[in-house]
């Protein structure tokens, strides 16, 4: 049980991955907003998995993006506060 897809793993990769084991070892798997467990071997819900697990991606992404900019400041005020 998860809370959604996009909690299952740190990227797409992950998400689908833990999915897809969950699926051939027999587990159930349940997320929230969801009805009923998701069935991977149906194409609708194999569609909408993939879907959720992008937004884990997109998730990771913009935190990689977040945290490169807060680098880059942090540099930035560093180089000013020595001048």
């Amino acid at each position: 049980m998860a809370a959604a897809v996009d909690r299952l793993g740190r990227n797409a990769a992950d998400c689908l991955t833990t999915g897809y084991k969950m699926r051939d070892e027999g587990k159930l798997l349940v997320t929230h907003g969801h009805d009923g467990p998701w069935d991977l071997d149906d194409q609708v819900d194999e569609n909408r998995f993939t879907m959720e697990a992008w937004g884990a991606q997109m998730e990771l992404r913009a935190i990689q993006r977040r945290n490169r900019s807060a680098k880059i400041v942090s540099y930035v005020v560093r180089r000013t506060n020595r001048l």
